[in-house]
């Protein structure tokens, strides 16, 4: 159907005609629908049947034109004469919503169109993003529908996240809609951590990287050191050998196929990052560092708090899952002079952080004072798991984390899958990720 105003006018007429004819259907057009969706007249009468309905009232044709004023009489029979039947009223609601909401972004074109601010240009599409993400009408579960669907959920295999430190999978069951943070002090070990979560996991999901502190010629030089097994000394100072160009380029025929990207987002607030996700269709979003996003408010705490909410709800609202970064408040020394291990509580600038994760892991090294040391990985909170720690080896000249007595990777599979790759380039002149080996597993 063609988007215009007239027929925007016909869905709102109908979803208020059957209202009037069939009072069963009020809470589900109270549910599934708002002020945004209505107009003028519509939009006075829907308010009448809302105000009516939420405080308990008979909600008929009598009412509402008793409450409104007799002036409303003929266009509440209009609306139930051209209203034939309230059976189709899910039909309506969809169709009034849609119509409101393409008529919304359309008005928002046109306004950024002609704005002349970056600022005003912001807002709108941060508006115009809002307007897509639906909102879905309250969904109640039966007890005897939540059994249901326990037995059929319950042989059909699970898809939870799975880590670089294999040994992590058992202990947590994190998902899409989950917000996850990695908290840690400076120079722990974080960013080169989330990389390799972050080509970890684009072996099966879509990974945006958004850093905040970093290049992108920086974090990619980490991940060749990482994948190929190059020190990054070397790196940065251009001292690779032959043997060091040969592991590159074969790391790299299969490297180059992950869907993983990196997004320079400094100045970027949690509605950029949701619009930049949204438009590349991420399925996992790294962010390093949640304190260097920018959000309004009076004080770093009202910030800092306005941040963790808008991720926690960017999670949940796209279905994606949310990694993000936390610097950690600078820790008090015990009565030996060290330092006290880190928890939940010293995540800096607002315990709404604390509260929003669903996941809240930390990273620090045993002794401080050993930046080479082994590292603990906490898990300090687990909301569908146990919390446990494990001891990490850091290697950093190729910037690998390992468990603690476990096989240091050697990246020769990964230079196999790269061969792989390169003779597939060679003959297809491309090549998919399914197009891999069924047993390909990037070592990360």
């Amino acid at each position: 159907m063609e988007v215009n105003g007239e027929n925007w006018l016909q869905a709102q007429y109908s979803v208020l005609g059957a209202a009037l004819i069939d009072e069963k259907v009020i809470p589900q057009v109270i549910a599934g629908t708002g002020e945004t969706d209505f107009s003028g007249t519509c939009l006075t009468l829907y308010k009448a049947i809302r105000e009516l309905f939420l405080a308990g009232s008979p909600v008929d044709p009598v009412s509402v034109v008793d409450r409104l004023g007799k002036q409303y009489s003929d266009f509440v029979l209009q609306l139930m004469a051209v209203t034939p039947t309230a059976a189709n009223i899910a039909s309506y609601i969809t169709l009034c919503r849609s119509q409101s909401r393409v008529l919304a972004l359309q008005e928002i074109g046109k306004s950024l169109a002609v704005a002349e601010q970056e600022a005003v240009c912001r807002n709108l599409v941060e508006q115009a993003n809002c307007l897509m993400v639906d909102k879905k009408s309250v969904k109640i579960t039966t007890m005897a529908e939540g059994l249901k669907a326990f037995g059929e959920r319950a042989t059909k295999p699970k898809n939870y996240l799975t880590w670089p430190i294999a040994s992590l999978n058992g202990d947590m069951y994190a998902e899409a809609g989950d917000f996850i943070l990695l908290g840690g002090y400076p120079s722990a070990g974080k960013s080169a951590f989330a990389l390799q979560c972050a080509l970890h996991w684009a072996k099966r999901k879509r990974v945006g990287v958004y850093s905040l502190e970093t290049s992108a010629d920086k974090l990619v030089d980490r991940m060749i050191a990482h994948a190929a097994g190059i020190p990054l000394p070397d790196i940065k100072r251009n001292r690779l050998q032959d043997a060091d160009w040969e592991r590159f380029a074969e790391t790299s025929a299969a490297l180059s196929q992950l869907p993983l990207e990196i997004i320079p987002a400094a100045g970027m607030t949690a509605a950029d990052v949701k619009a930049t996700a949204m438009a590349r269709r991420h399925e996992i979003i790294i962010i390093d560092y949640l304190q260097l996003l920018c959000a309004d408010g009076k004080n770093r705490y009202e910030q800092v708090t306005s941040i963790s909410i808008a991720l926690h709800t960017m999670a949940q609202t796209m279905g994606v899952t949310v990694l993000a970064l936390s610097q950690l408040s600078r820790a008090e020394k015990t009565s030996d002079g060290r330092k006290r291990a880190p928890s939940m509580a010293d995540m800096r600038e607002s315990g709404q952080i604390e509260q929003d994760a669903d996941v809240i892991l930390l990273l620090y090294l045993q002794d401080e004072n050993n930046r080479n040391g082994s590292r603990t990985l906490k898990v300090a909170k687990n909301k569908e798991g146990v919390c446990t720690a494990e001891t990490l080896e850091f290697d950093g000249e190729k910037q690998r984390f390992y468990k603690a007595g476990g096989d240091k990777f050697s990246g020769g599979q990964y230079v196999a899958a790269g061969k792989q790759a390169r003779r597939q380039n060679a003959s297809n002149g491309q090549i998919r990720m399914a197009e891999l080996p069924s047993d390909y597993q990037v070592p990360f």
